[in-house]
């Protein structure tokens, strides 16, 4: 068993939190602080994603005189937002990370987002799991792949010295 076929269904986090396209940035940072969450993804008038707000945006946007806080979601948002289907594999996942330099991917089925993974749960999911270590340190996807490598690497470090730890 390796990563290639471990669904991100299987190790997503349930119950995403959302805001609507017209909430204010200051209610979407204050959703993250109160939920101790990196993320908000953004939903259209249908529920659907339509954008994504991290923690890193807030801190881009606070640090810029020109964005009040009081500006809505979907001028600010990243879109389009990044989606993962449930049954996407966790070495797939890794890769669109990667290669669109995020870290997180809404997990969608059949149209609908039914969660959200980040690439700390997958990270987690390898480590809790030592066939999984093996596999993947023996794979290519990690020499292939050299700033996943260091993100596990990072990631191994901070378990070590914080484990749960954010």
């Amino acid at each position: 068993m390796g990563i290639e076929s471990i669904p991100v269904s299987s190790i997503m986090t349930k119950g995403v939190r959302t805001a609507g396209e017209d909430q204010t940035i200051r209610a979407v940072a204050e959703m993250m602080d109160k939920h101790g969450i990196g993320s908000v993804v953004i939903t259209d008038s249908k529920g659907l994603p339509s954008g994504i707000i991290t923690e890193r945006d807030i801190v881009r946007l606070v640090g810029s005189p020109k964005t009040s806080l009081a500006a809505l979601a979907k001028s600010v948002m990243k879109k389009p937002v990044i989606t993962a289907d449930a049954m996407m594999s966790l070495k797939d996942a890794l890769q669109t990370m990667q290669a669109k330099d995020i870290r997180r991917l809404p997990v969608v089925e059949k149209g609908k987002m039914i969660g959200i993974v980040t690439d700390k749960d997958i990270f987690r999911a390898i480590l809790k799991n030592q066939a999984l270590v093996s596999s993947i340190v023996s794979d290519s996807v990690l020499v292939e792949n050299r700033p996943v490598y260091e993100r596990l690497s990072e990631f191994m470090l901070n378990e070590i010295y914080q484990p749960g730890g954010r």
